[in-house]
């Protein structure tokens, strides 16, 4: 089930037809007291959209406190107006399981749908390379040496040390001179080496 929440008639009628076709389950509150009168009389796992524009960041900050701290079958998903890495590295810690555009299209809105119902956290790409870069800088083993890149061919550890370092696939095949495709290759065969489920996790373990 997906919960639509927004003051904004327009957006709740774009995330509803986002999930016309789909077989998932969605309905829409503009009013947070419909809100959580709803939250209460449903224990079922869902994924809750939520508008915050016209919302104070205290007032998001309490909700987001709130829901997380009584209604752990609701998994979060923030929409914000213009994100940022702040704004969402924020949210993050108040247990968001994604962030995004309000106005994204239709084919990401439900791919985070699938991605948060598969336990994961979804984040624009921005998102994920400013998170890697900042990383970067923090961590203090020298990354070359890390022991994980011997389980990898040179190629490989060039992708990889790139990757770290929060450059995006098509940086990644313009610095070493090859396509993006095969960079996507690489990058199928590292996680599988490695066992790092994506590029931010791949990117937090070297």
């Amino acid at each position: 089930m997906v919960v639509f929440y927004s003051s904004d008639a327009l957006i709740l009628n774009a995330w509803n037809e986002a999930f016309r076709t789909s077989k998932t389950v969605t309905c829409s509150f503009s009013l947070e007291a419909e809100l959580y009168d709803f939250l209460q009389k449903n224990d079922s796992p869902m994924l809750l959209f939520i508008d915050t524009r016209n919302r104070t960041i205290p007032d998001i900050e309490r909700l987001l406190a709130s829901l997380r701290d009584h209604y752990s079958c609701v998994h979060v998903v923030i929409f914000s107006a213009m994100p940022t890495y702040e704004e969402g590295s924020k949210w993050l810690t108040l247990g968001i399981k994604a962030y995004g555009n309000v106005h994204m299209a239709p084919i990401h809105l439900y791919e985070i749908y699938q991605s948060v119902s598969a336990g994961n956290i979804w984040l624009y790409p921005e998102f994920i390379q400013t998170m890697i870069r900042t990383f970067s800088t923090q961590k203090t083993i020298t990354p070359s040496s890390h022991p994980l890149l011997k389980r990898l061919t040179q190629k490989e550890q060039e992708v990889a040390l790139l990757l770290k370092k929060g450059l995006s696939n098509k940086e990644i095949a313009l610095h070493v001179g090859i396509t993006e495709r095969t960079v996507k290759a690489h990058l199928s065969s590292i996680f599988e080496k490695t066992g790092a489920k994506d590029r931010l996790a791949l990117a937090l373990v070297l």
